[in-house]
């Protein structure tokens, strides 16, 4: 019997799209004039200057020729404001408004996501089987690799009582369609979601994306003026009952870690939707659903880890712009390699909660640490009435971030590869205790540890590792659960060898060569988080 989906909003967008687009326009554009008029807030002038120097900052650094369109009209912009009135500000904040919500906007056409999820899956098949060496793809292969879990009943019940909002882990540029791909497979309704500007610069990626409810997010763009229409985009939709998905760490993960750190702009729009339906006397609720996105490999692992170990500790990641994903080769090994292991993506979807990180029933009722319903909308309230309250809303987002990231990490579904990774890395450190990480990743590449030794360092993890899971710390995959330490390691000799330019680990004789420690400790990464360094140095066994 045909699992039934629940309708999606996302189906109504075109009919809409113009009306969201001139309401973005004109919220934008009130919310900078009103603000402007009140002693603390920015001027129009300064909001304009912000918004010329960042975008005529970009168009010099990428090379963008003086008569584009954008370039003369932000070099006018800077002329005008050496001698402009607020007024005339104010019709230059709304025709940059306008220009960057039409950049924003997307469409939803219901006949090529039907070609999406039946015809693209054949067209790689055939694209990459015709490449020498392309892996055996198949539409039924990419579907058997991709395992999705959770709770995933109760979110089809509560999209039948509001809206809902995931926020998922970030680990590649690949993220975005497989959970689009992963929600069908699991019979959730299709999502509008932001999706990087470098997904719109390659044609075939481009087409899809602009047509399946996505809408573009450009990151270079750092200025008051286009984030206040990326959020407000946001926030309409969420208003209209579009569910949607964020990635809110802002960027793929370096490290390899589940992020600590949040940007809670977009995630924070969610809040702000049902604060101002509530307000206007609507009270369709949003829920907020946490995803873990769990892969084995990861395509861009060696581009990752290699910004990641590069950039001194606490300085922001550069934008990458070539990566392993611009490579069809690359991808065509990637896929190649992970199907090879099923699952290659595990998706697992947390409970869901609140705005305010409340868990919620399925039928959509909030609930207390006691399991007893209670009234969200008592938090916006101000003299028992509900207000939209600015910095109250900050806090309140924060809180929900930490319960977002709590969820993330007992949700975290651990495979056979970062169990053996954390093992022979945890071996190097130990041998070397005098170097640090990036020492160890220097001087000790090419150390070697017997057979026998890296089994018993991964049967020595492996033991802390089920206790944990065990406990609800975090997840395992059905083969973390169930192989023995010998099969992991021989599985992680055959993965960590059949995709990355360099064997991050090879079998030489009796000995295991270590050499990209690099990569080593990048896939470690996935279990750092809960003591198990420590505790490992305790364990008994050791080598």
């Amino acid at each position: 019997m045909r699992k039934l989906v629940p309708i999606s909003p996302l189906y109504r967008f075109n009919r809409e799209r113009s009306a969201i687009i001139d309401e973005v326009i004109s919220r934008v554009t009130r919310g900078f004039v009103k603000r402007s008029l009140d002693a603390s807030g920015a001027k129009l002038s300064n909001i304009l200057n912000e918004a010329a120097y960042v975008e005529l900052s970009r168009h010099a650094a990428d090379g963008v020729p003086p008569n584009d369109e954008q370039f003369v009209f932000w070099s006018e912009v800077v002329r005008a404001l050496t001698h402009s009135t607020e007024e005339e500000n104010a019709e230059l904040i709304e025709r940059a408004v306008k220009d960057y919500t039409l950049a924003t906007a997307g469409n939803f056409h219901p006949a090529i996501q039907k070609v999406a999820l039946s015809v693209v899956p054949r067209s790689l098949s055939l694209a990459f089987g015709g490449m020498r060496g392309g892996p055996k793809f198949s539409p039924k292969a990419l579907a058997r690799g991709l395992k999705t879990e959770g709770e995933i009943d109760k979110i089809k019940a509560l999209a039948q009582h509001g809206t809902l909002v995931f926020v998922s882990t970030h680990s590649s540029r690949l993220d975005a369609g497989l959970l689009g791909y992963a929600m069908h497979l699991a019979g959730l309704p299709p999502m509008v979601h932001g999706a990087d500007r470098m997904l719109y610069e390659q044609p075939f990626m481009s087409f899809f994306m602009s047509n399946l409810g996505a809408y573009k997010v450009d990151r270079r763009r750092k200025h008051a003026l286009y984030t206040k229409v990326l959020k407000t985009y946001s926030q309409i939709l969420i208003e209209r009952g579009y569910h949607s998905f964020f990635f809110p760490t802002g960027g793929r993960s370096r490290s390899n870690r589940i992020d600590e750190r949040l940007k809670l702009g977009l995630m924070g729009t969610a809040l702000k939707a049902w604060t101002h339906q509530v307000v206007q006397g609507n009270a369709r609720p949003v829920f907020i659903v946490p995803v873990t996105l769990n892969y084995n490999l990861v395509l861009e692992a060696e581009t990752l880890a290699a910004d990641y170990m590069n950039t001194p500790e606490g300085d922001r990641y550069e934008i990458i712009e070539e990566d392993e994903f611009t490579s069809m080769r690359r991808v065509a090994a990637y896929i190649g390699a992970s199907l090879s292991r099923s699952p290659f993506l595990t998706v697992r979807f947390g409970a869901p909660m609140d705005p305010f990180g409340n868990e919620v029933s399925a039928r959509g009722e909030s609930l207390d640490n006691h399991g007893r319903v209670l009234d969200p909308q008592r938090y916006l309230w101000s003299n028992g009435v509900p207000v939209e309250d600015r910095y109250r809303g900050w806090a309140y987002t924060r809180g929900l971030g930490k319960k977002v990231q709590e969820s993330w990490k007992a949700n975290n579904v651990i495979s056979p590869l970062h169990i053996v990774s954390m093992a022979l890395f945890e071996y190097v450190c130990r041998q070397h205790p005098a170097w640090d990480v990036r020492g160890l990743l220097w001087f000790a590449r090419g150390d070697s540890i017997s057979r026998g030794s890296a089994e018993g360092e991964t049967e020595r993890l492996l033991r802390l590792v089920r206790k944990d899971a065990a406990d609800g710390k975090f997840r395992l995959t059905a083969c973390a659960q169930e192989k023995s330490a010998h099969e992991m390691v021989q599985d992680a000799l055959r993965l960590f060898g059949a995709y990355h330019t360099t064997p991050v680990i090879q079998e030489e004789g009796h000995e295991i060569r270590l050499l990209d420690l690099r990569l080593l400790y990048f896939y470690s990464n996935r279990l750092r988080g809960y003591d198990l360094e420590r505790r490992l140095r305790l364990a008994p066994g050791g080598y």
